[in-house]
């Protein structure tokens, strides 16, 4: 019997040495598209943050626009995407999620952010000249520069909660972005910011200081639209 328990005792050991020690230093990390977080199962990691430029734009009155016109509403979004990718192909961009008609993109900085932002909203007027006034989709957005957490390709953080709440209040084919931007870009000759005051956003505490752009038609970038993959369908 005694050595029946320790024949168990001595399987008990081995099995326990097969379980690799997750606090090693030695654990592999995942690489997403710049970012690495160390990949331990489920215990808790402690997350690589890094800043960026940070950008999130939906469509204006596009539950309206879906209910007067389906099908075409559908149609027209689809080309506001591809502009949309397009613009932030051309900065250095990467899309980091869609929802239905909103998009968030991040960039190495804030001046790509911004630059996209402009070019798309210019882009977007001369797209829409040659649609009925009911028929146009105009964007809003929401400009911010922050550490993001990265996981599975996707964004998150405050600095991304702040951006969309900054699209929200932006008016139809305008750019709002925060005081970060400004910070670091008040001294460049291409952009000029409007003071909009503080503003208090949706589940953000402390009121904020917002500026609109003024934007000039001598930001227009013409991006290389061939090289956008189509989009078929926008999930929601």
């Amino acid at each position: 019997m005694k050595a029946i328990i320790q024949n168990v005792i001595s399987f008990l050991k081995q099995s326990v040495n097969l379980v690799p020690d997750s606090s090693t230093e030695n654990t592999p990390e995942v690489f997403i598209s710049g970012y690495s977080t160390t990949s331990c199962g489920d215990q808790r990691c402690v997350l690589r943050r890094r800043p960026v430029g940070i950008l999130y734009a939906d469509v204006v009155d596009y539950s309206r626009l879906t209910e007067q016109d389906e099908e075409g509403t559908h149609h027209r979004l689809v080309e506001g995407m591809k502009i949309m990718e397009a613009h932030v192909a051309a900065n250095d961009g990467r899309i980091a999620h869609y929802a239905g008609d909103a998009i968030l993109a991040e960039f190495k900085d804030a001046d790509s952010a911004l630059r996209c932002a402009i070019n798309v909203q210019l882009a977007a007027r001369q797209w829409n000249a040659n649609l009925g006034i009911t028929e146009q989709v105009l964007f809003r957005i929401g400009v911010d520069f922050g550490d993001v957490i990265a996981d599975h390709g996707d964004i998150f953080g405050n600095a991304v909660n702040l951006t969309a709440r900054l699209e929200k209040i932006a008016r139809s084919g305008s750019i709002c972005v925060s005081e970060s931007v400004r910070l670091r870009l008040e001294d460049h000759p291409s952009f000029k910011f409007i003071a909009m005051g503080k503003q208090y956003l949706k589940n953000i505490r402390e009121p904020v200081q917002a500026f609109w752009i003024e934007i000039d038609a001598q930001h227009i970038v013409d991006p290389d639209l061939a090289g956008v993959v189509k989009i078929s369908a926008v999930a929601s």
